[in-house]
């Protein structure tokens, strides 16, 4: 599981760089977000070559992804900062399939739509408080960058709530799990309030900060709420595996 998770980790990272224009970031934080990405990709790809069962078509998408990412990084650099951009998208798109099939061997609807949850949530609230740290240097940088990634990552979060709780407990009520509440009862209720309830707290005071222009604030708020978001994707993906719900 170590390995899915760094991959849709690194795969939001990306998804961060599409969501922002790069005329209204820095190039720093557009390159941080390519280095972290590529070295959460290459974490992975170690904990990957250790599975004995490593299938060929599953390296095609590593380096696929790699490629992508590399591309990232080189775009951002050229007189035309936004060429970066579509290489993003795809190392975004890739990763998403990449992750759920390392989840889940027969990947389907759900592990899909799940694995583009875990990245989106993981990634943006990973980079939207970086780039509250940016704020620190980049003072010619106007507030919407921020608050463009900040509502993305509010609008991850209340899709993330409606597939966990309504449609999780709608296809569990028309295909049941003997003794669902009795072996996940316990991951459940943390990823539905440290995962989803206490980061949508978290967020909206972060929100309100950043309206403020009181970014170290917000950055503060959203460091712990990137804590409690990677606890609660991590368990989400636990909960894909065992009950092909989309926790």
């Amino acid at each position: 599981m170590t390995e899915t998770f760094l991959v849709l980790l690194a795969t939001g990272v990306m998804l961060a760089a599409v969501i922002s224009d790069p005329k209204e970031v820095t190039v720093n934080w557009l390159r941080l977000a390519g280095i972290i990405a590529l070295a959460l990709a290459a974490l992975s790809v170690y904990f990957f070559s250790r599975r004995p069962e490593a299938a060929r078509g599953q390296w095609a998408l590593y380096g696929i992804l790699f490629v992508s990412i590399l591309g990232q990084i080189g775009g951002i650099h050229l007189p035309i900062a936004a060429i970066g951009r579509p290489f993003a998208l795809a190392a975004a798109v890739c990763g998403v399939v990449l992750g759920a099939r390392l989840a889940v061997a027969d990947a389907r609807g759900v592990a899909l739509v799940s694995a583009a949850g875990i990245a989106a949530m993981s990634g943006i609230a990973l980079m939207d408080m970086l780039l509250g740290h940016a704020y620190l240097t980049a003072s010619r940088m106007t507030m919407r960058p921020f608050i463009r990634l900040h509502l993305a990552l509010a609008a991850a979060t209340l899709l993330r709530a409606v597939c966990a709780i309504a449609i999780a407990m709608l296809m569990l009520r028309l295909r049941p799990i003997e003794l669902f509440w009795d072996r996940f009862g316990l991951f459940v209720i943390t990823r539905w309030l440290v995962g989803l309830a206490i980061p949508a707290i978290f967020i909206y005071m972060a929100y309100d900060c950043i309206r403020r222009r009181a970014t170290q604030s917000a950055t503060g708020i959203l460091y712990v709420t990137g804590i409690l978001i990677f606890i609660g994707e991590i368990i989400s993906l636990y909960l894909l595996r065992e009950t092909r719900l989309p926790f």
